[in-house]
């Protein structure tokens, strides 16, 4: 059984062979290949994935030119992928690849998907500030109650599917979507999901692509999927709007108290 492990990357060039070492050791015998999906990047990203790939018969190359998003770079990825289970992982190492074999495990144990997760016990966040904490949290929480999702980290981009239920789905996803592990659990519709901890390595090298873009993205995302759903009567929206309005008001003052506190104690520094 063939595991095809795909990175969707924009101006990665530096993490690329450093990626590339990580899931050689930590895959070992396993049969698979490596999949770098590139957005044809200034930094020559897709250059550098071309220069191991001669070397490397396991890397192989897929250079957009047009139609530029992480989430249908993953699933042009998924699409040109030949592996039996399908693994998305960021190429900025902040994902960590030992887990894998672990999420393989699982993945062949029953579940329908496995996601690598921040927020079971045994994850984390690493060196991630109480604000940035915050604003995962509130990210998560929203789309648990849009959407019904039972998991803790449905904002993952960390996970390894079946190709048969990628395909079973891969035309009803959408190609706005920034997190796509967002649209595969809404279109399988599957409870058989497993979550496998892991801390969230810090960037070495390299820019993070979040924004105020992205961020409005990812809430159209949600609207749009909860939109689709066919839970989704007048009453349930309703029914989530309102919990919705409950956790955000309750987020708006805890976000005013962390903030706060941030301002006070450089204050006090400045005024030591």
């Amino acid at each position: 059984m063939k595991l095809s492990v795909i990175s969707p990357t924009l101006n990665e060039a530096q993490n690329i062979a450093t990626l590339v070492e990580q899931l050689q050791r930590t895959l070992g015998s396993v049969d698979y290949e490596i999949l770098i999906v590139d957005d044809n990047s200034p930094d020559l990203t897709w250059s550098v994935a071309e220069q191991i790939s001669l070397t490397n018969p396991r890397v192989k190359m897929l250079r957009r030119m047009k139609n530029p998003g992480l989430g249908v770079a993953v699933v042009d990825g998924f699409s040109a992928a030949e592996g039996d289970m399908l693994a998305c992982i960021d190429a900025d190492l902040q994902h960590d690849p030992s887990i894998l074999p672990k999420m393989i495990e699982e993945l062949q144990s029953g579940m329908d998907v496995v996601v690598g997760s921040r927020h079971v016990k045994g994850g984390g966040f690493g060196k991630w500030s109480r604000w940035r904490r915050f604003e995962s949290w509130c990210a998560n929480k929203t789309a648990q109650l849009l959407l019904g999702f039972e998991i803790k980290d449905p904002m993952s981009g960390y996970f390894l599917v079946w190709r048969k239920d990628f395909s079973r789905v891969q035309e009803q996803l959408g190609e706005s979507g920034f997190k796509i592990l967002l649209e595969i659990l809404a279109k399988l519709g599957t409870r058989r999901v497993k979550e496998v901890p892991y801390t969230f390595r810090p960037r070495a090298v390299g820019q993070s692509k979040l924004s105020s873009k992205i961020v409005l993205l990812y809430f159209q995302q949600l609207w749009r999927l909860c939109g689709e759903s066919r839970r989704a009567s007048v009453r349930f929206v309703k029914f989530r709007a309102d919990r919705i309005v409950g956790v955000f008001g309750t987020s708006a003052v805890i976000g005013i108290l962390l903030k706060a506190g941030t301002m006070l104690r450089d204050w006090s520094r400045f005024h030591r």
